[in-house]
């Protein structure tokens, strides 16, 4: 794998400002989907009415990952994603994604659905952070895994309320909010994506 940034725009069927660079560490050896991310990243900015800026996605291991959480938000563990917004007013938005392919391989076998899935699904969960969604609260949470659920359902994969990050009762619309855990991820753990806060990045906000 090469570490040269892509600089292709995502032909999403209408011309986009939205400019996605995707860069894949030399030191992984899976095989990347660069467009199948680039088509998540746009449509999850898409979706929260976000067309225009630049966005970076880094494909690294959990241990580059590792020493990114480590140096920025002082957590000594590998994670599935960090979030680095940096400017976000509609249309245009600005900011950076770190993804994890060993814990998207790791993850993905404990679940048993496709790597590539789970490694877009942190992709589109960060690019929901970088619009300004958060997932503290109970219904931001819910909010969260609902537009995760949509742009998943836009990309085809039809089953992501299977495998959705807090089970099918918080990924699928309900008058009714539920606690009810899904069965194939609540052994696993769950999305856990770090955001560094722009507005004071010596003190990031974890968002895990």
């Amino acid at each position: 794998m090469s570490n040269t940034p892509d600089n292709n725009r995502l032909k999403a069927g209408q011309p986009t400002l939205l400019n996605i660079e995707i860069i894949v560490d030399e030191d992984v050896t899976c095989v990347v989907n660069k467009q199948r991310l680039r088509d998540g990243c746009t449509a999850a900015s898409s979706l929260r009415d976000f067309d225009q800026g630049e966005i970076g996605i880094r494909v690294t291991t959990d241990a580059s990952i590792h020493q990114i959480n480590r140096e920025y938000l002082g957590h000594d563990y590998p994670t599935d994603v960090i979030s680095f917004p940096y400017a976000a007013s509609q249309p245009h938005i600005e900011g950076e994604l770190v993804v994890s392919v060993d814990t998207a391989s790791e993850r993905a076998g404990d679940l048993g659905w496709s790597f590539e899935h789970e490694l877009l699904l942190y992709v589109v969960h960060g690019t929901l952070h970088l619009t300004g969604m958060d997932d503290l609260q109970p219904e931001d949470r819910r909010a969260m895994r609902s537009a995760e659920r949509d742009v998943m359902l836009q990309l085809g994969v039809g089953d992501i309320d299977q495998y959705a990050a807090d089970g099918v009762a918080s990924a699928k619309p309900s008058d009714q909010p539920s606690d009810q855990p899904s069965d194939q991820r609540s052994s696993s753990k769950l999305i856990s994506e770090d955001n560094l806060s722009p507005e004071n990045p010596q003190a990031p906000e974890d968002l895990a």
